[in-house]
């Protein structure tokens, strides 16, 4: 809108002049630059076209959004005051696209936009496949050119543990058994390489960029939990400076994510708690201890609202926790957890809460609400690794030992 500009017209000039020298239209490049004014330096840049890919891309993030918004209900976030409530209607998910790795399937995750989904594998290597490639099945088979898997990076030495997107949607982030963090720049065309890396001398597990996108979250085999500044490189620990009972974890971390706000990080570890930390100073606002009955915890998620923190934990239970309060507000049984790997998810709209079963290898879902188990369904004939859901749509990806990552989706979504 007129005024609402932030750049003036020297730098929106610049910007024009160099994408036509980038194009290879150096000339007329120059010619735009000499008639409005600008110093003739025949500087070439692609700037102009990355940031109107930007634009775009978050303008459709935008409207996406609002219809998933739409579509989980205006009111948003979850009611445990339990009035009115109806049990949340299970998908019925079939698997629309499968791919397959070379390794183990191992980590997976949906781009905040819902339009591209990474896998990893214990091959080293990561697919990037984008959404609307993929067809229902009743639509029958796709064109080669339409194929889903539109890149396949490669940067690592050992297995990917964990990915995550940066919420502008153009750089994807993995970490992996072999010590470092790698971002690789999506919109480089045909780019398999990163452009920046973060080592550390223990294997990272889990990583989470600030809603921001300025940061970046880590946690591993190490007892603290590390966070990023992506543009400097600098790392902090969080809870420096803190007391011995609210500084790191006293084992591995398993799991780090952080709040849609971004105010708040929390991280899982094996000696059986949940941390909640200051996404602005860095400092432990609270520590749930034994959350599992002193198992080790494998998973921590913030709901939309961010009120509340579902956790799993190999005492074979999920629990959702009061932010606020650090008091459990809900458990799920009925589901085997015995395995470190797969941690539970909410659906898009948080009606469901979903995780695979280590012995029956089928997604177990219940009503968020009320804890009730409404299905079992997704069957795999082997073992699940890892279960993500997309953010805009009745839509779950799963990775498992038999190499395949698996995209499901429901019919009405």
């Amino acid at each position: 809108m007129e005024g609402e500009s932030t750049l003036g017209r020297e730098e929106v000039m610049a910007l024009i002049a160099s994408q036509l020298v980038a194009y290879g239209y150096t000339d007329v490049g120059q010619e735009v630059a000499a008639r409005a004014e600008l110093p003739e330096t025949g500087e070439s840049s692609s700037r102009l076209e990355e940031l109107v890919a930007l634009g775009l891309r978050s303008e459709e993030q935008g409207a996406r959004q609002n219809d998933a918004d739409t579509r989980a209900g205006s009111e948003g976030g979850i009611d445990l005051s339990g009035e009115g409530h109806s049990l949340a209607q299970v998908p019925q998910y079939s698997v629309w696209y499968k791919t397959k790795h070379k390794g183990a399937a191992t980590a997976a995750a949906f781009s905040s936009d819902g339009r591209y989904i990474a896998t990893g594998s214990a091959d080293a290597s990561l697919k990037l496949i984008e959404v609307d490639r993929v067809r229902s099945p009743a639509a029958g088979s796709a064109r080669r050119e339409d194929k889903p898997v539109i890149r396949t990076l490669y940067h690592h030495d050992a297995e990917v543990t964990g990915l995550a997107f940066h919420p502008n949607g153009l750089v994807l982030a993995s970490c992996s058994a072999d010590r470092s963090i790698k971002l690789f720049d999506l919109s480089v065309a045909y780019g398999k390489h990163s452009f920046q890396s973060f080592r550390d001398n223990y294997a990272y597990r889990s990583i989470a960029f600030h809603p921001s996108g300025d940061y970046l979250v880590a946690g591993g085999d190490s007892c603290e939990v590390r966070l990023y500044n992506v543009r400097t490189g600098k790392a902090y620990l969080l809870g420096a400076g803190d007391s011995p009972d609210l500084a790191c974890h006293s084992a591995a971390v398993t799991r780090v994510c952080y709040s849609t706000d971004g105010a708040l990080i929390a991280s899982a570890s094996g000696d059986g708690a949940i941390k909640l930390w200051s996404g602005v100073s860095g400092k432990c606002m609270r520590t749930i201890d034994r959350a599992h009955a002193a198992k080790p915890v494998t998973g921590v998620v913030f709901s939309r609202c961010s009120k509340y923190v579902l956790s799993t934990g190999l005492d074979s239970h999920v629990r959702l926790w009061d932010v606020a309060s650090g008091n459990l507000v809900q458990t799920y049984e009925g589901a085997a957890l015995d395995s470190p790997g797969p941690q539970a998810v909410f659906s898009y709209d948080d009606a469901l809460v979903m995780v695979p079963d280590c012995r029956s290898n089928k997604i177990v879902s219940w009503d968020t609400v009320t804890g009730t188990l409404v299905a079992r369904n997704a069957d795999h004939k082997q073992q699940i690794t890892w279960i993500t859901a997309s953010p805009m749509m009745s839509a779950l990806m799963t990775c498992s030992v038999d190499e395949c990552v698996r995209f499901w989706c429901s019919d009405n979504a």
